[in-house]
């Protein structure tokens, strides 16, 4: 039976961290990558920001108030409808 050596095991897991950490930044980087491609195709890049601000008469298009709905008297008591 092969004697455990302290040394090769140090040195196979310094290998193999040095291989995972490697891996890590290259994934990381690719991810990077990835996520700048799908902000310039789905159009979030500023030159498509600065022509969304401009205010078009959409019908069916979702409205934000300008003031936030004031809170209203009653006992506050909601019925779901379940019986």
């Amino acid at each position: 039976m092969a004697q455990f050596d302290s040394r090769t095991a140090a040195r196979n897991r310094d290998a193999g961290m040095a291989k995972v950490t490697a891996l890590s930044w290259r994934v990381g980087a690719a991810g990077v990558v990835v996520a700048g491609l799908l902000t310039v195709a789905f159009g979030h890049h500023p030159a498509a920001a600065a022509s969304s601000t401009q205010h078009r008469n959409d019908h069916g298009a979702i409205l934000i108030p300008a003031q936030p709905p004031q809170p209203v008297t009653g006992g506050g008591q909601v019925t779901s409808g379940a019986s």
